[in-house]
């Protein structure tokens, strides 16, 4: 039984919760745990088609071809409903509409996004419908750190944790299934950038996204450099920086945060996965430039700028702050 086809990775899912629907063992309540991209909304739908599917011998799950199938997998079934959980209004409308029988398929399933974004009162109220939902309703809760939930909704709902996908996966899935207007050295760069998520990688094919990724690439590399190298072209780069935006230089810190981690590993083993260059070659060339206790320097200096960001400090100071360390 081809189980999940379509999802890509995530192997203990398909096999967990497959044979949990294929055995008609399924829970009323699933936590989809995960990072942006990792196949979260992917895995809610099949499971729901799964669940829904009039044609369970048909050698795979779903099916893909029997009506609620069809419905299901295009969204266009009045039975399977996504909402935006984190608005009180809508887990209203859900506990309003619960004991209601489902309009065409056996049960009625609803998919909450962002469930980590519900504050407590939002998450009290649904509570209430996960406590004792009636035996045709289940619920899959999405979302992106499961921590934020309250204990009392965790325990009422099994999580099951999605993983980033590894980027030679990406890649094929994306040169087999996707329109491409990147090159390919973009594209690779994107999917590096994406953090195993798929999702992301889809999102930034559109090629003023990519220009503008490899722009804030290179931003951040430079940034990198210009603390590392001793030279005034340095300083003046760093110094260029100071009328951006401060979530905008947080987001560039972030990157640069990378930057240095992917120095700092090729530095004590060649071998070591890379974040942020596409390149082993590149990262052990500017490695072999500088120090392991440098590099490691500018790591630490880059975390504490992060934090007196985060401290309402200005981007001025901030960098001010960073040039201060450098000369040290």
């Amino acid at each position: 039984m081809d189980i999940f086809s379509g999802l890509i990775g995530n192997e203990e899912i398909k096999c967990s919760l497959g044979n949990a629907i294929l055995d008609s063992q399924f829970l009323h309540a699933y936590i989809i745990e995960g990072a942006q991209g990792t196949g979260k909304h992917t895995i809610a739908r099949l499971a729901s088609a799964s669940i829904l599917c009039q044609n369970k011998g048909h050698g795979k799950l779903p099916c893909g071809v029997c009506n609620s199938c069809l419905k299901i997998l295009s969204d266009n079934c009045a039975d399977v409903r996504f909402f935006d959980a984190f608005k009180i209004d809508e887990v209203r409308k859900i506990k309003e509409n619960l004991y209601d029988s489902a309009t065409e398929c056996e049960y009625k399933i609803y998919i909450l996004n962002d469930v980590q974004k519900m504050n407590v009162k939002a998450q009290n109220a649904l509570l209430i419908s996960l406590e004792e939902p009636p035996p045709h309703v289940l619920f899959f809760l999405l979302t992106t750190d499961s921590s934020y939930l309250l204990e009392t909704i965790r325990s009422r709902a099994q999580i099951l944790r999605t993983k980033p996908l590894d980027n030679d996966t990406i890649y094929s899935y994306v040169k087999k299934n996707c329109k491409i207007s990147v090159g390919d050295d973009a594209l690779k760069e994107i999917i590096v950038a994406s953090g195993g998520s798929l999702g992301y990688v889809i999102d930034m094919l559109d090629e003023k996204k990519s220009q503008a990724l490899s722009k804030d690439r290179e931003r951040a590399k430079s940034l990198v450099l210009a603390y590392l190298n001793d030279n005034s072209e340095s300083i003046s780069f760093i110094t260029s920086l100071f009328s951006m935006q401060r979530d905008k230089f947080k987001e560039l810190l972030s990157m640069c945060s990378v930057v240095v981690r992917d120095l700092a590993v090729v530095k004590k083993y060649r071998g070591a996965s890379l974040c942020f260059f596409t390149s082993l070659e590149q990262a052990l060339e500017l490695a072999s430039r500088h120090s392991l206790s440098k590099i490691l320097k500018l790591y630490e200096t880059i975390e504490d700028a992060i934090e007196d960001l985060n401290a309402n400090a200005s981007v001025s100071n901030t960098l001010v702050s960073i040039l201060t360390k450098k000369g040290k």
